[in-house]
């Protein structure tokens, strides 16, 4: 599962970073948050706080865009957009 890790040796500071960027993630139609973790640092003072992040499956009838930022071919800084979900690849022959 995907996550987010903030750390510093300020724990106030941390702890409010991590409530607004908490406060966006819950906002976004595209992403769940899953389980929020506080822990303190091993080497010194401060915390560290795990976010886990999950896609939201599409609604039924509502189409997937995805942008995609290509930095590689000419005209960079134009996104390309994809419509449309696409089925995941077949898991490939075992090869003995």
């Amino acid at each position: 599962m995907p996550q987010i890790r903030l750390m510093g040796s300020d724990a106030a500071a941390v702890q409010e970073t991590a409530e607004a960027m908490l406060r966006a993630l819950r906002a976004s139609t595209e992403l769940r948050v899953g389980d929020v973790s506080t822990v303190p640092n091993r080497r010194g003072p401060g915390v560290r706080v795990y976010v886990e992040l999950l896609l939201r499956e599409p609604t039924e009838g509502q189409p997937v865009t995805v942008t995609v930022e290509r930095e590689d071919r000419p005209g960079s800084g134009r996104a390309a957009r994809v419509r449309g979900s696409r089925e995941a690849l077949p898991p490939s022959a075992p090869r003995w």
